[in-house]
């Protein structure tokens, strides 16, 4: 997974944290997420802003995975009621047991992740028998029109479609439930563990 320093910053506004609040967990919401004494892992949970809307709702345990020692540091700083964050990556869940987990969250990070078709069958062994991943990310496309204004560099190989994306799913054990794409540039996903 590659950040560019420019997009690391991004992560840190108050829009994406806005974003996040308002259209990506509620987004998760409306699809049937429920937190509420369940076991959630988080993939690529930064400096913890989504995991304070998550412990806010008492989940079970709440799991946050990322990559970046800086962000995880911020994380823990937060003090969160139920909550631990593990340094990793959403490629390679093998700090993990199997059925650890009721639901797996992303919150746009996906498309840094060379290893996302792997990420699935990561989720099928992480998680429990009915189990959900809830996705929100950016399609090839729209990563290719923010790296052409923005300079930002993302790996083509951790870029899809939104097709792609739902036929790895679907062949790697996973029922898509709800899907919404909003004009073929971001998605949001259900996915359900068959």
């Amino acid at each position: 997974m590659k950040l560019c320093p420019k997009e690391f910053d991004a992560m840190q506004r108050p829009w994406r944290r806005w974003y996040i609040r308002r259209i990506e967990l509620a987004t998760f919401r409306k699809f049937g997420l429920d937190i509420r004494d369940r076991d959630i892992l988080e993939v690529g949970c930064g400096s913890g802003y989504a995991a304070s809307l998550i412990t806010a709702e008492a989940p079970r345990s709440y799991t946050g995975l990322d990559i970046m020692p800086e962000q995880l540091s911020l994380a823990r700083e937060r003090k969160l009621p139920n909550a631990r964050f593990v340094e990793g990556s959403a490629d390679d869940l093998g700090a993990f047991p199997d059925g650890s987990f009721d639901a797996v969250l992303d919150f746009c990070i996906l498309h840094h992740v060379e290893g996302w078709r792997t990420f699935f069958d990561e989720c099928r062994r992480v998680l429990r028998d009915g189990g959900c991943i809830y996705i929100a990310d950016l399609s090839r496309r729209c990563i290719h029109m923010v790296d052409a204004l923005l300079h930002w560099d993302h790996a083509e190989e951790a870029l899809f479609s939104f097709e792609e994306l739902e036929r790895e799913a679907n062949i790697r054990g996973f029922q898509t439930v709800k899907k919404a794409i909003d004009l073929g540039m971001e998605g949001y996903f259900r996915f359900r563990k068959e």
